[in-house]
C-alpha cells in the first residue's frame, strides 16, 4: 500500500512539475480564442483611430480656403490639418493647393468625411474611402447635401500616431440634394 500511494505521490508531482516547467521556459497555457482576441482587437481599435481621424479631418475642410494667397494657405494647412495629416503631405499640397481637398469656393463648402470602408494594408496602414460631403446653408439647415465627392485616405502610423500619409480625390459626383 506504501508503495501505490509513494507512485501516486511522485507522479502527482512530476505532472506538478511539468506544467510549472513548461511556465518557465515561457509557453503558457493557451485558452480557447486567446490568440485570436489580441490581435482583433488591436485591429478594431485602430480601425476606430482610422475613422476619428478621417472625421476628424473631415471636420477641419472648410477652414482651409485653397483660392487664398499662397502664405495663408500654408499658415491655414498647418493649423488644421496639422494634427491629422504628415509633414510631407502638407507639404505637398502647399506646392498644388488645387489639388488638395479644402473649402474652394463660400459655397458650397466640404461639411464632413462619410467613411464609407476601412482596410487593413498591414501593421501600420489603412485604406481608407470615404466620400466629401458639401453642402450650402440651405443643406445645413434640411440635413441635404450639395455636393459630394469620393475620397481615400492612406493612414499610416508614425511614432505611435496615425496620420494621413496620401489622398487621392475623385471626381463630383451627382446628387439630389436629399436628406440623408
Amino acid at each position: 500500500m506504501k508503495k501505490i500511494l509513494l507512485i501516486a505521490l511522485v507522479l502527482l508531482l512530476s505532472v506538478s512539475l511539468f506544467g510549472c516547467t513548461s511556465r518557465v521556459n515561457g509557453a503558457q497555457p493557451k485558452e480557447e480564442g486567446q490568440n485570436k482576441a489580441e490581435p482583433q482587437q488591436t485591429d478594431k481599435s485602430d480601425e476606430e483611430a482610422a475613422a476619428s481621424l478621417v472625421e476628424g479631418f473631415g471636420s477641419k475642410l472648410q477652414l482651409v480656403s485653397l483660392l487664398a494667397p499662397k502664405d495663408i494657405v500654408e499658415k491655414s494647412m498647418k493649423e488644421n490639418y496639422g494634427n491629422f495629416v504628415s509633414e510631407a503631405l502638407i507639404a505637398k499640397w502647399i506646392s498644388d493647393p488645387l489639388n488638395a481637398p479644402g473649402r474652394l469656393t463660400s459655397s458650397p463648402w466640404p461639411d464632413r468625411i462619410e467613411v464609407l470602408s476601412i482596410v487593413k494594408l498591414s501593421e501600420d496602414t489603412y485604406e481608407v474611402k470615404g466620400k466629401i460631403i458639401e453642402v450650402t446653408s440651405t443643406e445645413k439647415e434640411s440635413g441635404g447635401i450639395a455636393a459630394k465627392r469620393p475620397i481615400t485616405l492612406m493612414i499610416k502610423k508614425f511614432n505611435n500616431n496615425w496620420l494621413i500619409d496620401d489622398v487621392t480625390l475623385g471626381a463630383y459626383e451627382e446628387t439630389d440634394s436629399v436628406v440623408n
